[in-house]
């Protein structure tokens, strides 16, 4: 039986999953010790430690009488903006990465990881539509700054696999319909997707938006003034907004169980924070139904903290009078990179090569 194997590193954790064409055959969500992530400077200083439990769970798992491996898929990251589709890794994908050169991500591992496995299986490795899928709108480059420019990074992989899946179920094709898709987990991206292209998003890393578990979204421009001026190094900046904000600031946690815990337990300053977080992703919902001038299907709201009950319920009280919501709790993205892997081994899909 033909198998590919997929990789998606996250903040903290590591996703990987044995895939045939029907599904997933063995995966596991591997966790990573937060206090030991964060004694690494750039995320890619990572690859050891990740390696070394990615190794072991295939290795554990992957029966070689049963499984035939023909591709390794890694999740991708941050890039100069490229068009949608699935990428060869190459060495100027790895070199991007392992510099952290566009962004200091935990999806840089994807791509490395993927590749040192795969050349010991002698197997292609690939990444598919990667963070930083690029088709925005002109007037969605300009920031109000002359010489700063608004990027399109996103959760473009999960946000394409939910809107793909909701269109699929309407009997229509991606790209004959409008949605605003929220990915809501570890990290936030709102967006405008025209036809299955991203016209608008919030740039998540170190960008604007909503704060999100661990990261700082949109801060008024006095306080990061002052705050660049002061003693901490700009590296120090910027780990405190992607790495020491949001819930982990204010809170000391990054998990939204425990923020919900200690609202629970009669902790105020919790329930403010909360309450401001579902404020800040409503907010900007609602500027991405403008973006598409109220022409879409509905809001697809998807990722981990989708899961929340509560949540939901809070959110909706907020924007169920723009339309229609539907809920796609968790994450797509491994289905999603197992099928463009069969689709490129397969000689279905464009193999693109990063330059």
């Amino acid at each position: 039986m033909d198998v590919v194997f997929v990789i998606n590193p996250g903040s903290t954790s590591t996703k990987v999953a044995i895939f045939s064409e029907k599904g997933a055959i063995k995966e596991e969500n591997i966790s990573h010790d937060f206090e030991e992530l964060k004694k690494f400077k750039l995320v890619s200083e990572q690859f050891d430690l990740r390696f070394k439990e990615v190794e072991k769970f295939f290795l554990e798992n992957f029966d070689r009488e049963k499984y035939n491996l023909v591709a390794v898929m890694g999740r991708g990251c941050p890039l100069k903006p490229v068009e949608g589709g699935v990428y060869r890794i190459n060495d100027k994908i790895l070199e991007d990465a392992k510099s952290c050169k566009y962004s200091n991500h935990a999806s840089n591992l994807g791509s490395m990881i993927a590749h040192k496995l795969a050349k010991e299986f002698n197997v292609p490795s690939f990444i598919a539509d990667p963070v930083t899928v690029d088709n925005f709108w002109d007037i969605s480059r300009v920031s109000g700054f002359p010489g700063i420019v608004r990027k399109c990074r996103s959760h473009a992989l999960n946000i394409k696999a939910t809107a793909r899946r909701d269109a699929k179920s309407l009997n229509k094709k991606l790209e004959d319909v409008n949605y605003v898709v929220a990915h809501i987990g570890g990290g936030i991206s709102i967006c405008a997707l025209e036809g299955g292209k991203i016209r608008d998003v919030n740039d998540g890393l170190l960008g604007e938006g909503p704060f999100s578990p661990t990261r700082a979204g949109t801060l008024p421009l006095n306080g990061v003034i002052n705050l660049c001026f002061s003693e901490k190094s700009k590296e120090e900046i910027e780990k405190d907004f992607s790495v020491n904000s949001g819930f982990q600031g204010y809170l000391g946690t990054a998990d939204l169980r425990e923020v919900l815990k200690k609202i629970e337990n009669g902790d105020k300053e919790a329930d403010l924070i909360y309450r401001t977080f579902v404020f800040q992703v409503a907010k900007e919902i609602g500027r991405e139904a403008a973006a598409l001038k109220g022409n879409f299907e509905a809001i697809l709201i998807t990722g981990g903290i989708a899961h929340s009950e509560k949540f939901i319920s809070d959110l909706k009280e907020y924007i169920s009078f723009l339309g229609k919501i539907r809920v796609y709790p968790g994450e797509g993205e491994m289905q999603a990179l197992a099928e463009a892997a069969f689709l490129a081994v397969k000689g279905e899909t464009e193999i693109k090569e990063y330059s």
